[in-house]
């Protein structure tokens, strides 16, 4: 959403925070917020191929029993439909977009206080996790944690968690970012309306305690790589991306000089548009 060099070195200096993505996704965003802080969600658009420092290899990986007391990677026999673009869902409107806004990538300025703080990761992560395997009826496995209290590249605390889910080619991933920030949740959701760089319009709901629930349209510029985000931004200043990606950890592939890249994928997500807000809207009520 920046010029391609700025927007490759943001990109890349951000890949030793959380397992990186597939190349030619937008699951690597890069979204400069007055804090400045970054996402790498569109290191496809970017860069031609993104690599992973080696330091977050698999040793780095956190197993974790999946919910059926598994553990591991498995791979299971259910299957997923790939989902439509968002929006209109029932209660959920479809936003305005301006194209030329769109390429020119503006910049969120709503900076979270320095006294906010994340609800912990062992409160949020077993809604999250809980809450996926109710909506999609499939066990999911836990296999990164990382909830530090400050990021450099956030600017301020920053939680990531990752979840594979079994489908019938292999498994895909469910991932969640959780930030601050300021503002009230409308200011912030349209702040962040361009965040993918992709101009197609996203559906939106606002619940009645004021959160607001933004959902992307499908990505599938690669057809094996696809994704879709779903924003939430809570009233308490508290902010939650959640995922589906249409990878796992199996498409993990090392590259010359170190580190890791992605190859491959399933060419469909583990949920579809409704089940991301479904997910969404359960985890709100829980987390409150």
């Amino acid at each position: 959403m920046f010029d391609d060099d700025n927007a490759a070195r943001h990109a890349l200096g951000t890949l030793n925070d959380e397992p990186a993505p597939p190349v030619a996704t937008t699951v690597d965003q890069v979204l400069r917020r007055g804090r400045r802080r970054v996402f790498v969600q569109r290191a496809s658009a970017v860069a031609g191929v993104v690599t992973v420092v080696a330091a977050i290899g698999l040793t780095a990986v956190l197993l974790r029993p999946g919910g059926d007391g598994g553990s591991g990677v498995r791979v299971a026999g259910s299957t997923t439909p790939t989902p439509a673009p968002a929006g209109p869902l029932p209660g959920w409107e479809t936003m305005e977009i301006d194209e030329t806004t769109c390429k020119q990538g503006p910049s969120a300025n709503l900076p979270a206080a320095p006294t906010q703080k994340l609800l912990p990761a062992s409160v949020v992560e077993p809604a999250f996790s809980g809450v996926a395997q109710d909506v999609l009826g499939s066990p999911t496995i836990a296999i990164y944690s990382d909830w530090p209290e400050y990021s450099p590249k956030a600017e301020g605390p920053r939680g990531y968690s990752q979840l594979e889910v079994p489908m019938d080619n292999g498994n895909g991933e469910l991932q969640l970012e959780a930030y601050v920030y300021g503002g009230t949740p409308v200011e912030m959701a349209d702040a962040s309306l361009y965040a993918y760089g992709d101009c197609k319009a996203p559906a939106r709901r606002v619940l009645d305690d004021g959160t607001v629930l933004q959902l992307f349209q499908l990505e599938n510029r690669n057809p094996e790589q696809p994704s879709q985000h779903l924003q939430i931004y809570r009233p308490d200043g508290r902010e939650y991306i959640i995922t589906a990606a249409g990878w796992s950890e199996e498409d993990m592939a090392p590259v010359a000089g170190g580190g890791y890249t992605y190859e491959g994928g399933r060419g469909k997500l583990p949920a579809t548009g409704k089940q991301l807000a479904e997910i969404a809207t359960r985890m709100v009520a829980i987390l409150g």
